[in-house]
């Protein structure tokens, strides 16, 4: 029997484990690739570690304490942040998939996907020059978050993002708009893979590195042997629950290797990574479960 679509819920985001390990993670050693940075508008005086220095203007608590004018200090008793032209920053945009299918699996793959969007930015957050976080479907679709201090304004924009239907072709439009583009983490299922075959050439034309991430699912491993298959029309956005029998079961087995092999072939033509990254217990994280995605962006 057919009905209207009704879209899962996912457990807390962010829970108080989950916060408590980030610090620990975000203070292992080693520099993350970047990427040099492409410019794709006209130069802008911004708060950078390299650059001309233009001016001052008084600290503002939230500003990069990196950039303090610390003589300034010793002359007028008041913080000041130095304001240099961009010369060679370094920067991370983490693109963010918010589509209805970022909801299937058990727990759904979007918990594990903006998880791993936060562990992304907080190591840009505490090891460049900042991090863009693009969410093609949400109000604010291009965010810049920049210091270590901005860290919880960047788990609440992860949290309050929406579900939404966009185009891969959309994500690519918002970031190539952002001031400039270094390493480009894109968080998705990247399926169907012909949908992003074209964007990814796009994004490395431009002169961005890519690197896709998935957040597995226990479904990607193993087809259901049984029970029934939720299945949604995606025009219709009616769904019918399906029996799982043998040959279902068979077909679903061979779909989950076609789609795996699919997506490596798109990611090695691109000539970009394409990394599968298990989020563990969703309820009980542990910091041997993200030392993995530190790992990967040192490489």
């Amino acid at each position: 029997m057919r009905h209207k679509l009704t879209l899962p819920t996912t457990p807390e985001l962010f829970p108080k484990q989950f916060r408590a390990l980030l610090p620990a993670l975000l203070a292992t050693r080693g520099n993350i690739d970047a990427g040099r940075i492409e410019q794709l508008r006209a130069r802008r005086s911004v708060l950078s570690q390299s650059g001309t220095f233009v001016g001052h203007r008084r600290y503002e608590r939230g500003d990069d304490l990196r950039h303090l004018d610390w003589s300034a200090y010793a002359r007028t008793g008041e913080f000041f942040t130095k304001q240099l032209q961009e010369d060679d920053r370094r920067a991370i945009t983490v693109v963010v998939d918010l589509s209805p299918s970022m909801l299937a699996g058990t727990p759904p793959r979007r918990l594990g996907a903006l998880r791993l969007a936060a562990v992304l930015g907080g190591l840009a957050l505490a090891r460049v020059d900042g991090v863009s976080i693009v969410a093609p479907g949400a109000s604010s679709a291009n965010a810049r978050f920049t210091g270590t201090a901005q860290l919880p304004q960047l788990l609440e924009h992860l949290k309050q993002l929406p579900t939404a239907f966009v185009p891969p072709s959309s994500a690519v439009a918002l970031a190539l708009q952002a001031e400039s583009v270094g390493r480009v983490h894109w968080v998705s299922d990247f399926a169907p893979v012909q949908e992003f075959s074209r964007p990814l050439l796009m994004l490395r034309r431009r002169g961005a590195k890519v690197a896709g991430w998935i957040a597995t699912v226990p479904e990607d491993e193993a087809a259901p042997a049984g029970g029934y298959l939720r299945v949604v029309d995606p025009e219709t956005r009616a769904e019918l629950s399906v029996p799982v029998d043998r040959d279902l079961h068979d077909e679903l087995r061979r779909q989950l290797v076609l789609l795996e092999r699919q997506q490596r072939r798109m990611f090695a033509e691109a000539g970009s990574p394409l990394w599968r990254w298990d989020p563990g217990d969703f309820e009980h994280p542990r910091l041997a479960d993200y030392l993995p995605i530190v790992a990967a962006c040192t490489r």
